[in-house]
């Protein structure tokens, strides 16, 4: 969730022309950004639709202008708001565009500090000349532009921590005078790092390991074991609702993988193996199930809520046991957080509340005292008693698959 700078509220009582995004990690790619800027300017033209917005690619930055009129205080606000949400983003700001002339900066910033500043507030100007051409430098600009200012309003000037600061940057066609910046958040636009497949259980920490792997570029599907007698139940649930909260806000789909949990529960009971590895046993079908479902659909790697030494089902030899079933990669995200960083991470991205209602987890139905130091022999001798293979073909024939998004 993005929370706007309270001072931008004074700033939109000023016309604006567009919305500008910067972006951060992208423009360390060099000479191979082009997919990655290209990735981004999709990402925010589907979540900016529903605002009748235009997004242009301008090399170092993306323009965000409405369709048709000049934007309003509200299409500000919601742009401002939508657009620092998607991965790849630095910050988004109103700008206006100007001419490269010396006298409509001054207007602008004569005509912005009136508006803004409290009586004797302190200013700065800062300028960036990007179009290295433009015939004064950029500190010559930010003296003129200053001195003008003091002698219209007389305010003083605090280079260090000004109340109010008036930000230009020069370009070859135009300059823009650009706004307060709402931080985005940041990472790779989703699309440009491959494919994975996350295991969401409905908790807390599943969710934002998700989130997390979005935010480095990854497409990312969701599979969820359910102990519901139909898939169907599961479609009233905080699962979709989840799944929906994660990917709405990348202007990106994302299937959501339904398969059964019963078939293995009763194939636990008949088998009779030790109650302190019910546990790891669930969690290394769900380990299988998904690599089987990831070797079929190309996904290049699973995604878990793993964190190292977090609950009795996350040391070093449980979380060996789950690779030991796997083959593909298992990215752990979350693995070096601890709970009150991934609850603060959780309420930021909006997926606390919804993890908090609630709802049947398979795991909450294995053994409540896990072996903590299982000895893989001895899983894999107490696995040997499940018909494994029909097992994993059984629940996959139940597969369900919606899209969300």
């Amino acid at each position: 969730m993005v929370t706007l700078p309270p001072e931008l509220e004074r700033w939109l009582a000023l016309s604006w022309d567009a919305v500008v995004v910067h972006f951060h990690e992208i423009a360390l790619k060099g000479g191979n950004r082009r997919p990655f800027t290209r990735a981004l300017q999709f990402n925010l033209q589907r979540v900016l639709a529903p605002l009748s917005a235009g997004v242009q690619d301008c090399f170092d930055r993306l323009l965000v202008v409405p369709v048709s009129g000049a934007p309003t205080t509200a299409w500000l606000k919601e742009t401002l708001s939508a657009a620092a949400q998607v991965f790849g983003v630095a910050y988004a700001a109103p700008v206006r565009i100007l001419p490269r002339d010396m006298d409509a900066l001054i207007a602008a910033a004569v005509e912005t500090y009136r508006t803004v500043a409290d009586a004797g507030a302190t200013f700065a100007v800062q300028v960036r000349r990007v179009d290295k051409n433009f015939p004064l430098t950029s500190q010559q600009v930010e003296r003129i532009i200053g001195e003008h200012i003091v002698a219209a309003t007389r305010a003083p000037v605090d280079l260090k921590a000004p109340a109010v600061a008036l930000r230009f940057r020069i370009y070859t066609d135009c300059a823009y005078l650009v706004g307060p910046k709402v931080p985005g958040v940041g990472g790779l636009p989703v699309g440009v790092t491959g494919r994975v497949l996350t295991l969401l259980s409905g908790g807390i920490d599943s969710a934002v390991a998700a989130w997390l792997i979005m935010r480095r570029g990854c497409v990312t599907d969701f599979l969820h074991f359910h102990a519901f007698p139909s898939a169907d139940e599961v479609r009233t649930s905080k699962i979709v609702a989840l799944v929906e909260r994660l990917v709405k806000p990348q202007g990106v789909r994302a299937r959501l993988l339904l398969v059964p949990y019963h078939a293995f529960q009763v194939a636990l009971l008949m088998a009779k193996v030790p109650a302190a590895l019910e546990l790891v046993l669930f969690r290394r079908f769900m380990v299988k199930v998904a690599c089987r479902i990831a070797q079929t659909r190309w996904y290049h790697a699973l995604v878990t809520g793993d964190n190292l030494g977090q609950v009795a089902s996350q040391t070093l030899e449980n979380l060996r046991a789950l690779d030991d079933a796997a083959s593909v990669p298992v990215f752990r995200p979350l693995l070096t957080y601890d709970k009150a960083e991934i609850i603060a991470l959780a309420q930021r991205i909006g997926t606390y509340d919804l993890s908090l209602l609630p709802y049947k987890d398979c795991c909450s139905l294995i053994a409540r005292h896990p072996e903590t130091r299982p000895k893989l022999d001895a899983v894999r001798g107490a696995e040997a008693r499940l018909p494994v293979d029909a097992l994993v073909e059984r629940t996959l024939s139940e597969l369900v698959v919606w899209q969300i998004g």
